[in-house]
């Protein structure tokens, strides 16, 4: 039996609290600016062929699988272009209002990382194509890379129900005190597939140690690091 027979389904979930999480761009999708739609749309399907993919290599010939992957490496190389250029556009227009301000710069830092990683994934991915097991795991791994600004976004959908605040600073918390957390349960779910192969297996496969040791490190640079004065001279 093939491995992986319903990974197109678990796909499903983070593709659609990743939707949900930014449907601020999709209310306002016609008044985004260009480089906003390069990376929502090239995202969006590359994360469409991504579901798609597992299912293809279950119920079609081979071939169809491998054709898919192709235009999935351009798509991918779309969001790694446009998610740099975000970065570089976004960082300068940041608002000292804006609840993100005073972490600008370790936040870029953080999806600098995600970003290289992320392409890091894809690479290996295609490195191992003819290993399933491990092919399979470097192209889970690209969701995890790119997966917390989903799920900070989506976090507040419910939190700003309960609070109901009329501006940002009305929440109890802070907005890294959200990524934190948002950031325990993703490290905790990548804990549980490397402890769940490794039952299985007897195996720890590198490219969910590399995703793990990530974003554990992602808390102390963005509650730790912040805007030091040499990060902020080296991304300036």
């Amino acid at each position: 039996m093939k491995p992986f027979p319903k990974l197109h389904l678990w796909l499903i979930l983070p593709f659609v609290i990743t939707l949900i999480g930014f449907q601020g761009y999709w209310m306002g999708f016609s008044e985004a600016p260009f480089y906003w739609h390069l990376h929502g749309l090239s995202a969006t399907f590359w994360y469409i062929s991504l579901i798609i993919q597992p299912w293809l290599y279950h119920n079609r010939p081979i071939q169809f699988h491998r054709k898919v992957g192709m235009i999935s490496l351009i798509l991918a190389g779309l969001v790694i272009a446009s998610a740099l250029n975000m970065i570089m556009v976004s960082l300068p227009l940041m608002s000292e209002f804006s609840p993100l301000y005073e972490v600008r710069f370790s936040l870029a830092l953080v999806d600098y990382i995600s970003i290289t990683g992320f392409a890091l994934s894809v690479i290996l991915a295609v490195v191992y194509a003819k290993n399933t097991q491990v092919h399979a795991r470097w192209m889970i791994s690209t969701v995890f890379w790119v997966l917390s600004p989903g799920t900070v976004r989506f976090s507040f959908i419910p939190l700003g129900a309960i609070f109901q605040p009329t501006e940002f600073s009305d929440f109890p918390f802070l907005w890294t005190d959200v990524f934190i957390w948002n950031e325990v349960l993703i490290s905790l779910i990548i804990l549980f597939l490397i402890l769940k192969d490794f039952k299985k297996e007897k195996t720890v496969y590198l490219s969910y140690v590399l995703i793990f040791i990530a974003n554990v490190l992602y808390i102390p640079i963005i509650n730790g690091l912040k805007d030091s004065i040499w990060l902020r001279s080296l991304l300036e």
